[in-house]
């Protein structure tokens, strides 16, 4: 009787570890993000470096189904410095959600404002400005390799894993090498903290009808 359990028990195990496998093509991904303020200031802003403080924090959650995806960007809240002043950053125009469909190869970012919302069509970066570089970085027990893109705020160096069906990332990052887990330039750095494989819903990354 004993050495019955003994066996139901690990093959239940086996079972459960089977499943849990297999099922990793729908999922949410939390990242970090961390802007370098005074890195992204203009040259008729400087005077106010001593003002504001050298970083600020915020997230983006990414839902994934399939080769489709969202992400879900929270605006870093006002900041208060010891000077007085109070401090606004605004990430994108209005921007609530931006979404990639693997298939078509299209993305588009929803703004709201006033109430209204809209929805506008971005571009891919150019194949020719992004080239796969030699490192490897482990996030989230995945081995992510370097690729550095050319973009239009500068040089980016993006950690990719092909493991994951979708492909882009945090901060409007995209490469067709794969799933974006970590961001790293001059003016801004993001890094993916935890990854949950649950059931997601077609209309949560299906891009809406406005």
């Amino acid at each position: 009787m004993q050495r019955t359990h003994i066996m139901l028990f690990i093959a239940f195990l086996f079972t459960g570890f089977t499943a849990a496998a297999q099922d990793k093509t729908q999922g949410v991904i939390h990242y970090d993000l961390t802007m370098f303020l005074h890195a992204s200031l203009k040259p008729d802003q400087l005077q106010y470096k001593d003002m504001i403080p050298e970083t600020a924090s915020s997230q983006e959650v990414l839902y994934f189904k399939g080769n489709k995806s969202k992400i879900s960007r929270q605006q870093p809240e006002e900041l208060h410095t010891e000077e007085g002043a109070n401090v606004k950053i605004q990430m994108g125009d209005n921007e609530i959600a931006f979404y990639e469909d693997g298939a078509t190869g299209k993305a588009w970012a929803l703004a709201e404002t006033g109430g209204k919302k809209t929805l506008i069509q971005k571009d891919h970066p150019e194949p020719a400005k992004t080239r796969t570089g030699n490192n490897t970085r482990t996030i989230l027990g995945f081995v992510c390799k370097e690729v550095n893109v050319q973009s239009k705020t500068g040089p980016l160096t993006l950690w990719v894993t092909p493991d994951l069906p979708f492909r882009g990332g945090p901060l409007h990052t995209w490469t067709p090498e794969g799933a974006v887990l970590g961001v790293e330039s001059k003016k801004f750095k993001a890094i993916a903290t935890a990854i949950n494989y649950e059931p997601v819903k077609e209309d949560v990354v299906n891009i809406p009808s406005l």
